[in-house]
């Protein structure tokens, strides 16, 4: 037994001076892919010193224990070795991309303390356990360290309030009407802070995705943008979430609470609306899927309790026509919600038969319909009407006293019609009314107010400028062979817009105003702006525009591109400009070689310049180039420089763009170009991955 112990003592110190080693010198440590499987062992093996220093510091509080026996000695042993074995894994695990430096450090140091205290504990222990409060001391500092470390470990995975959670007051998203919510706001985020924070956030970056803000959410993660409203799969997001729940990619990880199909509805059908993040619920369609959705999640009118029964679904299929829509208002709800469409269809024995259905109804649009006086009768029959929409309708508002014996109304739209002031004031005495809208009728000019009704008469500011949309790029194609014309249009009658093709701010002034003539015959950076009097500037739009002269009759690979990015030559030569997504399979990227290219022409031809088309992506280590070389002769083996340029390299984190790289040189006859870009070898000191090497990504080569 001696030499068991001695052993596991002698392993047990080994492992401590390795853990502060790795610690103190972990910048310049590489983790070789077996040490991190080993590493994804720490969340089974950190319970054993959990439970085993828990055991050692309860039996070490006995009151009458004088001296620690050899199976107590022993036990401390095994913790100790344990905890040292759990923290050097853990420090394996840590290397693993998604984790925040700051936040890991909380749990770090605590588990060397922690690994330290029992070795010193257990060397000490003969001497500690002579005395009762020493051994009451230190067995409470122990348990102190393990509350310590577990928690911010558990914080580390599940998020920083994951112990304390289930015992503090839930704080409930305050209940927000349909008219009033945003999409996004009150549907989407609710959904990823539920499902998806724990493991992307600005702690825990999995995949080195955020999903904390609009714009983490935008640019997405290493593995590329989360969705694309044009594919049929919706893109990244939906595509991991659809996945078997045994694949390794399927969101949310196996083990951990899954979506709900009602969920995943609502992320699917947000996306394909084009994943606005100021969509509001009120601007859908009345029998739209996501408007549906969306009464079922929030708060307000579509949690009421309705007493009445349920129509007969044949009624409801039998009163749906080519211009009457009936829906739920609500999933397993009895209200009903009726929408008019079509004008020229409109009948007013169409209202006249949802008599059918008059106690289900509690939502009636009737925007734009020729509803007059005489149908507001009709209407006073659905008992249990709350919400009713006569926008833009014939209604004079001499009947609108017929609607009082609406009990229940609490929304009414009046805006477009022709009431007037006095007419409006009669609702003052309707028992549940709170809203109207009278928006562009002759009550809202005049200073109206009801006592406990809340009065919308729409926007008024003649003092307000509004700022203008971009201008509009017509032009499809970006790479061109041979001069085109340039094509801008805005969608506001009498805007100017004024551009460059230099790459300079344009101005309202000394900018060129665009005419729809001029004619683009060469590399440019267009910036345009829209002007126009009384508005403010619209923001910059900017384009790339490439001229390719000759194409070479095929690339040949000097040097191979990263594995991750198979050697397909034509990538550079299509014309055809790569998006932001550098892992679409539309670029090639080199990072530990040069990308080094000999391009054949099918003749000598005069060259005068050569340009790389590249993206820029600081953020995942895509730099411009160190160096850009362009060699040239009649062989291959007897090339001679042309030109070398040195890009200007960013001294910041910036959005990711695209960039192309122009070398010029004098004109001269050649049969053969020999490209070669040098990737950034060092990152600079202001980059979270200083000292490592960079990235080139190029998708075309272009001649001229």
């Amino acid at each position: 037994m001696s030499r068991w112990k001695s052993f596991l003592f002698n392993i047990t110190i080994t492992l401590n001076v390795l853990l502060v080693f790795l610690l103190f010198f972990e910048s310049r440590i590489a983790i070789p892919a077996w040490l991190q499987v080993a590493g994804r062992m720490h969340p089974m093996i950190l319970h054993f010193p959990l439970v085993l220093v828990v055991m050692y510091a309860v039996l070490n509080l006995r009151t009458n224990k004088k001296e620690a026996g050899t199976n107590d000695q022993l036990l401390l042993l095994l913790a100790a070795f344990s905890a040292a074995l759990a923290a050097a894994m853990g420090f394996f695990l840590s290397r693993e991309e998604g984790y925040e430096a700051d936040v890991l450090a909380w749990h770090k140091w605590p588990g060397l303390i922690l690994s330290w205290f029992l070795l010193i504990w257990y060397v000490l222990s003969p001497r500690i356990n002579t005395s009762g409060l020493a051994r009451w001391s230190v067995s409470i500092a122990s348990l102190a360290l393990i509350f310590i470390t577990g928690h911010e470990g558990a914080g580390l995975t599940h998020g920083s309030d994951y112990l304390l959670a289930p015992i503090r007051p839930q704080q409930s998203a305050p209940a927000v009407s349909e008219e009033e919510a945003v999409v996004y706001t009150h549907l989407v985020q609710p959904i990823l802070q539920s499902k998806c924070i724990s493991c992307h956030n600005s702690s825990k970056a999995k995949g080195e995705l955020i999903m904390e803000t609009e714009a983490q959410l935008r640019k997405g993660g290493k593995s590329g943008v989360l969705w694309d409203s044009t594919a049929a799969d919706l893109g990244l997001l939906l595509r991991r979430i659809h996945l078997p729940l045994e694949d390794k990619k399927h969101m949310a990880p196996k083990g951990k609470t899954q979506l709900t199909d009602e969920e995943m509805a609502i992320l699917a059908q947000w996306i394909r609306k084009g994943a606005d993040f100021n969509l509001r619920v009120a601007s859908l369609d009345i029998s739209d899927t996501l408007r549906i959705l969306a009464r079922t999640r929030l708060g307000g009118q579509q949690n009421e309790a309705y007493t009445f029964a349920a129509a007969d679904p044949s009624v409801i299929k039998e009163l749906n026509t080519v211009n009457r829509v009936v829906t739920e208002e609500a999933l397993f709800s009895p209200a009903l919600s009726v929408s008019f469409f079509n004008s020229q269809l409109y009948k007013p024995q169409q209202l006249k038969e949802l008599s059918k259905i008059k106690e289900q109804i509690v939502s009636l649009d009737l925007a734009h319909m020729p509803v007059t006086d005489q149908d507001l009768s009709t209407i006073s029959e659905l008992s249990n009407l709350r919400k009713l929409n006569l926008s833009f309708t014939t209604i004079t508002g001499q009947s609108l006293a017929e609607l009082k014996k609406l009990k229940h109304l609490q929304n009414l739209s009046l805006s477009g019609t022709q009431v007037k002031a006095d007419q409006v004031r009669v609702l003052e005495t309707f028992p549940k009314l709170q809203t109207v809208y009278i928006w562009n009728t002759p009550a809202a000019g005049n200073s109206l107010s009801l006592k406990n009704i809340r009065i919308e008469t729409g926007f008024r500011d003649d003092t307000t400028r509004l700022k203008l949309s971009l201008p509009v790029l017509l032009n499809e194609e970006t790479v061109i062979t041979s001069a085109t014309t340039l094509q801008l249009k805005h969608y506001i009658k009498g805007v100017s817009i004024r551009y460059t093709l230099d790459g300079t701010e344009p101005d309202s002034i000394s900018s060129p105003e665009y005419k729809g003539n001029e004619v683009i015959d060469g590399n440019v950076l267009l910036r345009a702006r829209a002007y126009k009097a009384g508005w403010i500037s619209s923001d910059l739009l900017q384009a790339s525009f490439y001229k390719s002269g000759y194409r070479p009759d095929t690339v040949i690979f000097q040097q191979l591109p990263d594995p991750s990015y198979p050697p397909n030559p034509t990538l550079l030569t299509d014309l055809i400009k790569g998006e932001t997504n550098f892992k679409n399979g539309n670029w090639l990227g080199w990072r530990t070689t040069e990308a080094d290219l000999l391009l054949p022409l099918q003749k000598p031809s005069l060259i005068s310049s050569v340009t790389l088309s590249t993206l820029i992506d600081l953020g995942s280590y895509i730099f411009p180039p160190g160096v850009l070389q362009v060699w040239g002769g009649d062989e291959p083996g007897k090339l001679r420089l042309l030109g070398e340029i040195k890009p200007e390299q960013p001294n910041g984190l910036q959005p990711v763009y695209l960039r192309g790289y122009t070398c010029s040189f004098s004109p001269v006859t050649v049969k053969y170009l020999r490209v070669k870009a040098i990737p950034v070898r060092k990152l600079p000191s202001w980059h979270p991955g200083k000292g490592d090497k960079g990235w080139i990504f190029a998708d075309e080569i272009l001649i001229n």
